[in-house]
Formats: structure tokens, C-alpha cells, sequence
């Protein structure tokens, strides 16, 4: 029978990726992924006098499963004082300025061009699912190909257009 307790060390070199990947889905970013996954090893380290004696994985990836929502309503507030800061009044007619505009333009360049770089299938796969808002289902049926197929081609397209555009 195996032990109920882990050593953290050994916990944090087993499951750091997959926890990362995980709360990336949740939180759509991979600096904040790290982040909250490195709070979530740092938690269990400061409540638990010995590292060698820490709850399983099913343990750390529900507090980092509790983090990442955290992260989620905070960034949320954060958003909404940033929205208040920024209210119409400031502006005479509500239009962005010409700099905001011009980093808008440039960043749509860069975006669809990110897109327009994906392999052919990967790009469907993207445009129908995420543009034309299309289910995993119907994308499949579309294209003639399985659900699976069509939510890697989806995962590697997000992917690639973060790396291109976080560059």
C-alpha cells in the first residue's frame, strides 16, 4: 500500500507540467499559469511543517485549481477599476486616441497574420471553431475529420499563435 503523504520535491518534479497545462486552460496565460502553480507548491510548503509528508497530486491540483480561479476574479476586478479609470468622459467622443489606434491596427496585422501562417487544416480547424463559433462537432463533420482530430488541430493553433504573438 503506498503512503497518503509525498515529498514535495518529488510531488512539484512529477506533476509541475501537467499542473502548469492545467491551469493555463484555466487561466489562458502561461506566465500566470507558473505563477499560480509555483503559489500552489509554496502553500503546501508553509502549511506543512515537513516537505517529506504533503497531500498527493489530487491535493495540489485542487489548490491550484482554487488559485487559478482566484487569479481569474482578481484579474476581473482588476479589469473593471481599470474600465472605471478609463471612463468615456475623459475622452470628447469616445474615440481611441491616434496611438491606440495605430497599436490596434498593428497588433490585428500581427494577429492575422499569425493566423494566416498556420498550416491549412490547423487554420480551418481554428477559423470555424473560434471565428464562426462553430461546436468540436460540427467542425468535424465539416472538415470530414474526428472530434479529436479537430481539438488538436484547435490546442496546437492556439499554440502557435500565442508563441508568435507573445514574442
Amino acid at each position: 500500500m503506498t503512503s497518503r503523504f509525498w515529498d514535495l520535491t518529488e510531488l512539484y518534479e512529477s506533476e509541475q507540467i501537467s499542473l502548469r497545462t492545467f491551469v493555463r486552460r484555466i487561466v489562458g496565460n502561461a506566465a500566470a499559469a507558473e505563477d499560480v502553480v509555483q503559489q500552489a507548491f509554496l502553500n503546501l510548503l508553509s502549511h506543512y511543517d515537513n516537505a517529506a509528508q504533503v497531500p498527493g497530486p489530487a491535493y495540489v491540483k485542487r489548490t491550484a485549481r482554487n488559485l487559478a480561479l482566484n487569479h481569474l476574479r482578481d484579474a476581473r476586478r482588476r479589469a473593471d477599476v481599470e474600465l472605471e479609470d478609463d471612463a468615456p468622459e475623459r475622452y470628447a467622443d469616445g474615440t481611441p486616441s491616434p496611438e491606440m489606434t495605430a497599436l490596434y491596427r498593428s497588433e490585428l496585422r500581427r494577429l492575422l497574420q499569425a493566423i494566416a501562417d498556420l498550416p491549412p487544416r490547423r487554420r480551418q480547424a481554428f477559423f470555424l471553431n473560434r471565428i464562426e463559433g462553430l461546436t468540436y462537432d460540427e467542425v468535424a463533420a465539416r472538415m470530414g475529420i474526428s472530434r479529436n482530430t479537430v481539438i488538436t488541430q484547435i490546442v496546437a493553433a492556439l499554440a502557435e499563435l500565442d508563441k508568435r504573438l507573445s514574442a
